[in-house]
């Protein structure tokens, strides 16, 4: 008794896995639909781009790092490592900068320059008046 083995044939395994990917794509198309009813209930979808996320997130880094180092130097009376802080700047400084330098070429790439000319007023003289020398 201890040596049987609960063997199954190649049809029955078959129809489990056929019984399983039918769930799976149920499951899927519950899925959608639900995303669906949750797209038509905001009157707005509210998304962030990725480097937008990245630039927020450096911001708030390096505010709750100045805040900490700020109390921890008032209540503990020591000051933070410069190296830590020297570090910390910089690093997000980096992110800040590489971001707004993808930006830029990205811009550029794309056509969106902004037109340097675009503010300076040209008119003409008329037929009546003088030109300089």
């Amino acid at each position: 008794m201890l040596l049987l083995r609960n063997y199954q044939s190649h049809e029955e395994t078959m129809r489990i896995l056929n019984r399983k990917y039918k769930i799976a794509q149920m499951k899927c198309k519950e899925r959608k639909i639900k995303r669906e009813i949750r797209k038509l209930s905001f009157p707005f979808r509210f998304t962030i781009q990725f480097n937008k996320f990245i630039v927020l997130l450096s911001i708030a880094a390096i505010v709750s790092y100045t805040v900490a180092a700020v109390f921890l130097q008032k209540y503990t009376m020591t000051e933070l490592s410069p190296t830590l802080t020297t570090c910390v700047y910089a690093f997000f400084g980096t992110e800040l900068i590489g971001l707004a330098g993808i930006k830029i070429c990205d811009t550029r790439s794309a056509g969106q320059e902004t037109d340097i000319h675009e503010n300076n007023i040209s008119f003409s003289l008329s037929e009546d008046e003088e030109t300089l020398p």
